[in-house]
């Protein structure tokens, strides 16, 4: 993944104006809701590294691991 496929996947939330981007980490077992700045998408790249773009749910990313 790269800072243009967040770029795509975080799109909506981004035309909506949102200063905090919201998205899900699904690692196992484990749900966790995130919060990232806007405008430090390149910032979210090592955290994202291990996981795969599942889709949006409810308006929501969703990254697996």
């Amino acid at each position: 993944m790269n800072e243009q496929d967040l770029e795509y996947i975080f799109r909506p939330q981004m035309a909506e104006g949102t200063t905090k981007l919201y998205f899900m980490l699904v690692d196992g077992e484990h749900t966790v809701i995130e919060r990232h700045p806007a405008d430090a998408l390149s910032e979210l790249l090592p955290m994202l590294d291990s996981f795969q773009y599942a889709g949006i749910v409810e308006r929501m990313p969703k990254f697996v691991k």
